[in-house]
């Protein structure tokens, strides 16, 4: 196992996590992609402090999964 799949495994669990805590916050009871609610990705929302910091560090979190994602596509191309 490359050290870019460990990397990709731990920002998956990371990404999990904040997942399930932010599962309790706003209109969903759970993750989005298990509860079959509707997504409404740009909606205007109120969220502040601990919500809000929460929801920039996933974004964060997947942005940098899928870097690591074609990094290792790339790696593995050669």
């Amino acid at each position: 196992m490359t050290p870019i799949f460990i990397v990709m495994f731990i920002f998956g669990i990371i990404a999990l996590v904040i997942g399930l805590l932010l599962s309790s916050s706003g209109s969903t009871t759970n993750l989005l992609s298990t509860g079959g609610q509707d997504l409404e990705l740009f909606k205007k929302t109120k969220d502040r402090g601990f919500i809000k910091i929460l929801q920039i560090a996933m974004f964060v979190v997947s942005l940098a999964l899928i870097i690591c994602g074609f990094i290792a596509m790339m790696i593995n191309k050669k």
